[in-house]
């Protein structure tokens, strides 16, 4: 049962529905709304999937991807093909609503104010405040009761997940398994056959390399090239046409005081004497007794610096403890609250904190300096410029995607007021100008037909390419006497790496005979190297992930020490030395592993329930462009 659950859990689709993005419709700041469209996208058993309720969760999702790739996010959604992904969710949340209420779950007036009273974007203070949450629900265009209604929604789908999750137990056996397999440690050396290290020994002929090109000509082909009609549209487009209030840059200013403040700072010295915690208090009051008797002494007229040098036990001693400019946040509370009280050559009372007992002198201090509002007028300004011509480009962006197979390319130019543009050919390397690189867009044309459309998202300074694939060139068999260089390399390549694993074969032989590594490493001046894993390790040491080897390795045992590792480019001679296991306090260990593969096992059940709750729905696509996913995996 177990692990018919967990083959759910390993399915793409579900790492990306519970890992990157949680379709909630709770506030999405900056991002702003579609409107009041009621535009159907879909039905699920006769109850209505809203355009712009779509659109606010896939924002959300956007925005959830760009906080973890930055500008990365719009190619990954692509990759990913995000847009179908929040489809699919939303009918999935409405599949689980559905479900909880034929089972008479309900979500309480009460129980709904809490779960609104906890959202921090709610506060006012730290506490909840009414006023701030019509403010927040008015500012981002939500209607409460919209709102409140979809939050009411997820409760009850909450609900449900509980009810079904009860009960999940992980039996010890399996955490035990998982334990031993994620914590005993294996300690290998390996010998690496480099292939490279065997090229100074093949030779190879004009007529071997005519033949290996005669018998791999498809190898040698040139990359497609394309071209296209394309526009581009980016930040500079909307910046113009952006209009920021007073109030606006006011309050942004006011809630982001902290950024255009420098905080105080002081130069410090101290003088530490540690105290060790078996000692208990007649210890500490020795110390401090002993500390006192210094501070005496600087009071005296003893030199400060000089008395560190002498009695502190850390490495700012040789300094004269020294401790440099810190600023609040940076030393310990006792620490910090001391040093900030004290005046430009104060001497502190003694000072305690987890290091030991301190004697603090400041040397030097700045006080906070905030700038003003005018100071910082013109940053801010070009900030919610920015921001704002940002929300007008994705909501641009998304109106393109849906509408752009419907229209000419020309028409759109045309209603953006923007100019047609045409390349010429080019291939993976090439650059158009004004564009640059065209690497990241190739992966897209290569799987389109000509006049189709599409938009290379980029980042909103470069500006997005919306284009129009108007010729392909397929690939060609280049000339043998341009292509000769590189196949006579290829060649002696290829005959290295069977050299070098010939060679790795008859050193396992070697072995069996009493040979180490060491010796065929001096044979063959190649170097032996070490290193240490556990079963659950995907990356190697030196190696990477590489799972033949890992396999190779685990497989090895100490009446069989010695194995070979063959993979399509690299041979190895790999030697178990040893296995252990740390038992020292493993039980915390243990229910982490428990705790995690209880979440894991209540994700599964999850997933499975999904999915027959889509098997039996009744499922109604308004709009064609959303097609079910092929596959959820």
């Amino acid at each position: 049962m177990i692990q018919e659950l967990r083959e759910y859990s390993q399915s793409f689709f579900f790492k990306l529905l519970l890992g990157i993005i949680c379709v909630t419709f709770v506030i999405s700041f900056g991002i702003g709304s579609f409107g009041d469209r009621r535009e159907v996208i879909a039905k699920v058993n006769g109850r209505e999937i809203l355009l712009k309720d779509y659109q606010k969760a896939y924002q959300e999702g956007i925005q959830s991807l760009r906080q973890q790739f930055g500008e990365n996010a719009d190619a990954f959604a692509e990759q990913i093909n995000l847009r179908q992904r929040v489809f699919e969710q939303l009918i999935e949340r409405e599949l689980m609503a559905r479900e909880a209420a034929e089972m008479d779950l309900e979500t309480t007036d009460l129980e709904l104010q809490e779960q609104i009273r906890r959202q921090p974007y709610f506060h006012k203070e730290g506490r909840f405040d009414y006023e701030t949450y019509n403010t927040v629900l008015n500012q981002n265009r939500i209607v409460r009761h919209e709102y409140e209604d979809s939050l009411r929604h997820d409760l009850m789908a909450g609900k449900l997940q509980e009810l079904l999750t009860q009960g999940l137990i992980v039996g010890s056996a399996e955490v035990e398994e998982i334990f031993r397999l994620e914590n005993e440690k294996l300690e290998i050396i390996y010998l690496h056959f480099k292939p490279e290290a065997f090229m100074p020994q093949i030779a190879v002929t004009a007529e071997e390399v005519r033949s290996h090109f005669e018998e791999n000509k498809e190898s040698y082909k040139s990359d497609p090239e394309f071209r296209i009609d394309y526009f581009t549209l980016g930040l500079e487009q909307y910046t113009d046409s952006v209009k920021v209030r007073e109030r606006e840059i006011r309050r942004y200013y006011e809630r982001n005081l902290e950024t255009y403040t420098t905080p105080a700072k002081v130069k410090a010295r101290h003088i530490l004497l540690k105290v060790e915690t078996e000692g208990g208090e007649e210890k500490l009051e020795q110390r401090r007794d002993e500390l006192k008797s210094i501070l005496a002494r600087i009071r005296d007229g003893a030199d400060f610096e000089e008395e560190a040098r002498l009695h502190s036990e850390d490495a700012t001693a040789e300094k004269g403890g020294d401790l440099g400019w810190f600023q609040p946040g940076e030393m310990v509370p006792a620490f910090e609250d001391t040093a900030f009280r004290l005046d430009t050559g104060q001497v502190s009372e003694v000072v305690q904190s987890p290091f030991g007992l301190h004697l603090i002198r400041v040397d030097e201090r700045t006080e906070e300096v905030a700038k003003s509002l005018e100071e910082v007028r013109e940053e801010i300004t070009g900030i919610l410029t920015d921001k704002r011509a940002e929300k007008k480009l994705d909501e641009e962006l998304s109106r393109l995607e849906f509408e752009l197979p419907d229209q000419s390319l020309e028409e759109h130019a045309a209603a953006l007021g923007l100019t047609i543009k045409n390349s010429d050919r080019f291939s993976k390397t090439g650059v158009i100008p004004g564009i640059g690189s065209v690497f990241g867009l190739i992966p897209q044309l290569e799987g389109k037909e000509v006049e189709a459309t599409g938009i290379w998202k980029r980042n909103s300074v470069q500006g997005h390419l919306i284009y129009s694939l108007q010729e392909i060139r397929e690939p060609e068999i280049r000339e043998f006497d341009e292509v000769k260089l590189e196949v006579k390399q290829d060649l002696k390549q290829e005959r290295a790496l069977e050299l070098a694993k010939e060679t790795a074969r008859k050193g396992l032989e070697k072995t069996a005979a009493g040979a180490s590594l060491q010796e065929l490493a001096e044979e063959h001046e190649l170097e032996v190297k070490n290193f240490e894993f556990t079963a659950s390790t995907k990356f190697l040491p030196q190696i990477g992930q590489n799972e033949t080897f890992r396999e190779k390795a685990l497989s090895l045992t100490e009446s069989e020490p010695f194995g070979l590792h063959e993979g399509e480019k690299r041979s190895d001679l790999i030697q178990l030395l040893g296995k252990r296991l740390e038992e020292e306090n493993t039980e915390p260990v243990k229910e982490q592993i428990r705790q995690r593969l209880l979440q894991q096992l209540t994700q599964s059940v999850l997933v499975k329930e999904l999915k027959r709750l889509r098997d039996e729905a009744e499922v109604e696509i308004i709009i064609p462009v959303f097609q079910p996913l092929k596959s959820a995996s």
